[in-house]
Formats: structure tokens, sequence, C-alpha cells
């Protein structure tokens, strides 16, 4: 943890991600609990409680500004449609934020249309690459995770599995599927790459580092320097 920022907080709502897009919503209607890493070193937790159409927001104190702090959602019924889910926060750059639960019935509804199944045990790793100077969605990017099962990418039409030739649209977001982590602390690499087009060769955009846990989902933007 690099302790560079400081200590502060996050105030904001939990959301259940409503559709394919992982950019639609709802307000998430039953308990949960969000945990950030904390400036002391130790977790930090904050009660959610959902019921009613206008709930008080959470509010997580004694949390470590980061550049990346991975920001977790727990909710409080077990084996639901809302699952565990980690995002990635720039908690040194402000203190709301609206904590996101990945909806298993929306990933599997990509895996099937995708011809394959999600397994409940593995991580599953939705991510956005945009440009790191204007933060726009980044399209003709070919990316890969080791130890994913299947990477898929949106398309206007839906999605489709990588091939090796694949990818991103205007949109910029790609899923793994049945990722294991790397190693205990949970950390995998998205290796990025600029296809080729008709007047540039294929490129290197960068690796980064990004959370994974079994049976959890992991959603984050991805920062492209291009």
């Amino acid at each position: 943890m690099n302790p560079d920022a400081g200590t502060g907080t996050l105030q904001g709502n939990v959301l259940l991600l409503a559709d394919e897009s992982f950019v639609q919503y709802a307000l998430y209607a039953a308990d949960a609990t969000v945990t950030a890493d904390g400036a002391s070193g130790s977790p930090v937790t904050a009660a959610w409680h959902g019921a009613g159409l206008d709930p008080d927001p959470f509010l997580l104190e004694g949390v470590a500004k980061l550049a990346v702090n991975w920001v977790s959602v727990t909710p409080a019924q077990v084996g639901g449609e809302a699952m565990l889910t980690y995002q990635a926060v720039p908690t040194n750059q402000g203190s709301n934020l609206n904590g996101l639960l990945v909806s298993s019935a929306i990933l599997d509804s990509v895996f099937t249309f995708a011809s394959t199944l999600r397994s409940p045990d593995s991580g599953q790793v939705i991510l956005f690459f945009r440009s790191a100077g204007t933060g726009v969605p980044l399209p003709g990017l070919h990316v890969s995770m080791a130890k994913a099962q299947v990477a898929m990418y949106a398309t206007a039409s839906g999605w489709v599995l990588d091939d090796g030739t694949a990818v991103t649209d205007k949109s910029g977001l790609v899923m793994f599927g049945n990722v294991e982590p790397a190693n205990a602390g949970g950390m995998q690499t998205v290796i990025v790459t600029r296809a080729a087009t008709g007047t540039t060769p294929a490129a290197a955009a960068g690796q980064f580092p990004v959370k994974v846990v079994k049976a959890a989902a992991t959603i984050a933007g991805i920062d492209v320097q291009l």
C-alpha cells in the first residue's frame, strides 16, 4: 500500500448493474457491506441498508487515499443474484462513490451469447479500456489475461469470443471469464496491445494489474496511454 495521500472517506449508494453494457443500474434494495483498504493498514467497512425508495448513503471512514483502492461490496444475501464485487476506485481523487454489484444473471447472459458457461467458483472480470488523457473509450485494442478461460469482446450486435484477432469496439468493453487468481494476493496482469491498422503496426500499450477473486466479479476502468 502506498500511504502517500493520507486518510479519506467514501460516501454513496450501492447499485446493481442491470444489463450487458455494465453501465445501466438500479438502486440495490437489500443490505450490503462496503469494504476498502484503510489508512491504518486494516480494511474498513460500512453498512448499506437499501430498503426503501430513499435509503441513507453509506459512509466509509478511515479509507486509504490511493491511486487504486480495490473497494468491495458484499451483499448480505448469500447465493442471490448480486455477486461479491470488487471495483477499482481512485480514492485519492474524491470521496463520492457508487458501490457496484454485478448481477450473476447478466453474466450468465453474456456467457450464453458466447456459447460457453460461467464457473461459479472462478473470478469474472469486466474491464473498460479508455484513453488516459481524455477518459474516452478506446477501440482497436487487443487484450489478454493469463488464466482466463475465455475473453469476450462487446460489439454493437452482442459479444464475440476472442480468436486472437478480436479488438475492442467503441465501448472499450471486454469481459474475461472463468479466471483463476494468479497468486495469493489475487492479482492478474492484463496485457494491452494496439492492433495493427492499414498504416500502423501493432504496438504494446501497457500492462495493468487487476484484482481477481474466486466466486466474485471485478469491474474496472483501465487508462491506456497511447
